[in-house]
């Protein structure tokens, strides 16, 4: 009987997920269908590779939140990674190394201010963050209003490199997201996670450092921020104050659709790639029929509201 019972009890268990990856391949056939253009394996790739930034932002915004917080200065921490990596390569493969330490340490720098805001002053996530949103932004706005630096050939190349016919980009996407897998789910810090972000008192009685844990989760955000950062560095190849202007709403949409709740506790790594994809072939699919910017804002907000009445029926359920 339980091996009759397993299959419907995983589906209920991976709703959220399968949604997400549902969404998806409907988005891909009818691109497909709609569009000669995307038929093409060389378009597709190209979508793939545009998703990497928003993506592995999108999973550095999954480890506060499943914890039960939320990181607003994501976007900022991007930019200020990808200004400092592309001013110190300066064009130069030999500095390479210093500039991605330096952007890595403002992610590590910003996090453990984020987390002692939050763990330690007791601010709210949101004023803490939001905060630093808007110190970060004053910061690249004043060291220049106009792109700067610029990234070393052979880590600008990253984005068109390629082993046995396979993008290299596409190759350290499929790494970082099998150790977000693994941090998530087969780790005591993962399951510490989820216990904080579903009831962080249930937790602390259960011996959960409930405040390392959340502290922890704001400095790993910000330091996958930053790496997202140097990987947007790959396309762009100059560091630009608005880099990540629009990263925040894009990566807690991708978090939505791959199915966390915003309140903690819920959701899985695997969800939120699929909910990152879909934002990109929803991209591609607006391009094709040519629907217009502000309608695209507009379906998108729409496909929120619809994903979030989804859940909450069924949590009442």
């Amino acid at each position: 009987m339980r091996s009759v019972g397993w299959p419907n009890h995983w589906v209920k268990r991976q709703a959220r997920t399968l949604l997400a990856w549902s969404l998806l391949i409907f988005l891909f056939l009818l691109t497909t269908v709609l569009s000669e253009t995307f038929r093409s394996p060389a378009v597709v790739t190209e979508t793939f590779k545009g998703a990497t930034f928003v993506g592995m932002a999108a999973a550095a915004e999954f480890f506060v939140v499943v914890a039960g917080g939320i990181d607003l200065s994501i976007g900022s921490v991007a930019t200020i990674s990808g200004m400092a990596a592309a001013v110190l390569m300066n064009g130069r493969d030999q500095n390479i190394p210093l500039a991605v330490a330096a952007a890595l340490g403002v992610g590590l720098v910003v996090g453990v201010i984020n987390g002692l805001l939050v763990t330690w002053v007791k601010i709210t996530p949101f004023v803490a963050t939001f905060g630093m949103l808007y110190v970060l932004q004053g910061v690249a706005y004043s060291y220049s209003v106009n792109p700067v630096g610029q990234a070393a050939p052979t880590f600008y190349n990253l984005y068109e490199d390629s082993i046995a016919g396979v993008p290299v980009l596409l190759l350290v996407m499929v790494g970082f997201w099998g150790i977000c897998w693994y941090v998530a789910t087969q780790t005591a810090f993962g399951k510490h996670l989820y216990a904080v972000g579903g009831e962080s008192g249930a937790a602390r009685l259960a011996g959960v450092r409930t405040t390392r844990v959340s502290f922890a989760s704001y400095v790993i955000c910000s330091v996958v921020a930053a790496a997202a950062g140097l990987l947007e560095l790959t396309q762009t190849y100059v560091g630009t104050p608005d880099l990540g202007a629009t990263l925040l709403l894009t990566t807690i949409t991708a978090v939505v659709i791959g199915g966390v709740s915003l309140f903690g506790g819920q959701g899985s790594v695997i969800g939120v790639l699929g909910g990152s994809l879909v934002l990109a072939f929803l991209g591609q699919f607006f391009d094709s029929v040519q629907v217009n910017a502000f309608f695209q804002q507009l379906i998108e907000g729409l496909i929120i509201l619809a994903l979030l009445g989804i859940y909450r029926q069924r949590v009442k359920r």
